[in-house]
């Protein structure tokens, strides 16, 4: 999909995905490195803090003002996981100026983007001690939001004892006391350190003057010394060794059965397709073996389905289930995965699959946020495949294959979250 890359500074890709497809162009700037839990609560601070105002224009409101001038665009902060990096940054959608006679929206949204990201607002030589309380009060809130979501909470917990002592296992936001103790100078030092040492990759999706804007991100770096920290790739963990039991009791009426397996295989191994083949017909659909057999036809759970993260090897199981079926529930879920081992897999099944999931690759062509996000995390795994081959690989993948994949997934970690009083 990428038309044509740039290294604009050290540890600096700005890279085009030329289409004249929508109506919209947008751009993706996006810090990567490696997440850890002294600086992962800073660095999901530092995009909410910069768009809370500039130098240009001080305050949140100045900046939405100056969007709406510019065609009603948008500026989005992010802050995401993918297997032991965390990336930051921010994404702007903007009106092409093919509908513009008058305003050179491209131009002057990049300006505002680089303005936001470069030039922040700054009291005393440091962030806004007011917009950082409120932002830290807006990110505890997040963080415990995720808490009181039982069915996240349950994954996130089955995770973080699967990943101990790694990157897999630091939590995307960080801990409540760590954003607690987040002050405008430690903030600031974060915020240098980003643009400093941290390698950020750009993604321009649409039809655009591409050079101009790859020249005003330059121009910005050109006045910041870089000494690049590249992050490392972790070895992951191929095989179970052994099985984890844990159990907590919190106040739920519904138990949270949360199962993870170690797959023997990541995005790099070279066949991502056959792991996503794999999970649609396990559990990751409609059609599924856990959705047409442990929950419609042995109504064992209110839900149940798997989920594949090709970065880190793990798949889990995540089910809602009555407190006292947790482990005829948790064998269901077994012999489903036995079956697909043994090569039980209809045509019907795995037709459906490969319906699915062609038919999800093509989709990312009719989003350029879709685009850039395929992109990026790809090029995060070393793995440049485009959505069409990949759904030609999908379609000439075989039952033989899928149940040789499954052959190498090995049980690992049983969580189960139930109630403090279960016969209440």
């Amino acid at each position: 999909m990428i038309s044509k890359t740039l290294k604009i500074a050290d540890g600096v890709n700005i890279h085009y995905i030329r289409t004249e497809k929508f109506k919209s162009n947008i751009i993706s700037f996006n810090f990567i490195t490696q997440a850890n839990n002294e600086n992962v609560h800073l660095n999901a601070m530092i995009p909410l803090m910069l768009l809370r105002g500039c130098r240009n224009y001080p305050t949140q409101s100045e900046i939405n003002k100056r969007l709406q001038y510019l065609y009603s665009g948008v500026i989005d902060t992010k802050n995401e996981k993918q297997g032991e990096f965390q990336v930051f940054g921010f994404d702007i959608d903007m009106l092409s100026d093919r509908f513009s006679n008058d305003t050179e929206i491209t131009k002057e949204s990049t300006e505002l983007l680089c303005d936001i990201i470069f030039d922040p607002y700054f009291e005393n030589g440091a962030f806004s001690e007011q917009y950082l309380e409120n932002e830290k009060i807006n990110l505890i809130d997040t963080i415990e939001a995720e808490i009181n979501n039982k069915t996240k909470y349950s994954t996130s917990r089955c995770v973080e004892e699967m990943s101990k002592g790694t990157a897999f296992a630091v939590k995307r936001f960080g801990e409540v006391e760590n954003v607690k103790k987040i002050t405008p100078e430690t903030l600031y030092e974060a915020y240098v350190k980003a643009l400093s040492t941290i390698p950020a990759e750009i993604y321009v999706v649409g039809e655009c003057d591409f050079e101009m804007i790859a020249q005003q991100f330059k121009e910005r770096f050109a006045s910041i010394k870089r000494n690049v920290v590249y992050p490392s790739f972790s070895q992951i963990k191929r095989k179970a060794e052994e099985v984890t039991e844990i159990s907590e009791k919190q106040d739920v009426k519904q138990g949270k059965l949360c199962i993870g397996f170690r797959t023997g295989k990541n995005i790099q191994d070279g066949d991502h397709h056959i792991a996503q083949l794999f999970s649609e017909i396990f559990g990751a659909s409609p059609t599924s073996k856990l959705f047409m057999n442990v929950r419609e036809k042995m109504s064992l759970c209110y839900y149940c389905r798997s989920m594949i993260s090709q970065r880190t090897g793990i798949m889990l199981v995540a089910a809602g289930i009555e407190f006292a079926n947790k482990d005829i529930a948790q064998k269901a879920i077994l012999e489903q995965l036995d079956a697909i081992k043994n090569g039980d897999i209809s045509s019907e099944e795995l037709e459906n699959a490969k319906r699915s999931l062609k038919n999800s690759y093509m989709h990312v062509y009719d989003n350029p946020s879709a685009m850039q996000a395929w992109t990026l995390y790809r090029a995060i795994s070393d793995n440049h495949d485009e959505p069409v081959d990949e759904a030609k690989r999908v379609e000439e993948a075989t039952v033989e294959e899928i149940a040789s994949f499954a052959k190498n997934i090995t049980l690992d970690t049983v969580y189960f979250l139930k109630g403090e009083d279960e016969n209440g």
